[in-house]
């Protein structure tokens, strides 16, 4: 579980860092390629639908936690709360920089 939230918690930050070198001509040119087109958009798709999947997941084992014995943790549902939100954010903002 703790791999899974380090790439929930990593995806965002890639996209953005990534973008944000790329749009400063920071990758040497790597970011006119194909390969950089669909790196982002993979990104782009794959990170909202991680952070998501770690939303549900934790979700499901707090309230497994509270029907159990062990005391409620809601820490790790509010983080997956503020990365779905920040990955939602990113995304936004990657869709209004588009220009056709």
């Amino acid at each position: 579980m703790t791999f899974f939230r380090c790439v929930a918690i990593a995806l965002p930050q890639i996209l953005i860092l990534l973008f944000v070198a790329g749009s400063h001509d920071l990758l040497g040119g790597w970011n006119q390629t194909s390969d950089a087109m669909t790196t982002i958009l993979a990104l782009f798709l794959l990170s909202p639908s991680a952070t998501l999947a770690l939303l549900i997941t934790e979700g499901v084992r707090c309230y497994k936690a509270c029907r159990g014995e062990r005391g409620r943790n809601f820490l790790f549902t509010g983080l997956a709360v503020a990365l779905l939100i920040e990955s939602l954010a990113i995304n936004y903002y990657l869709l209004t920089q588009v220009r056709m």
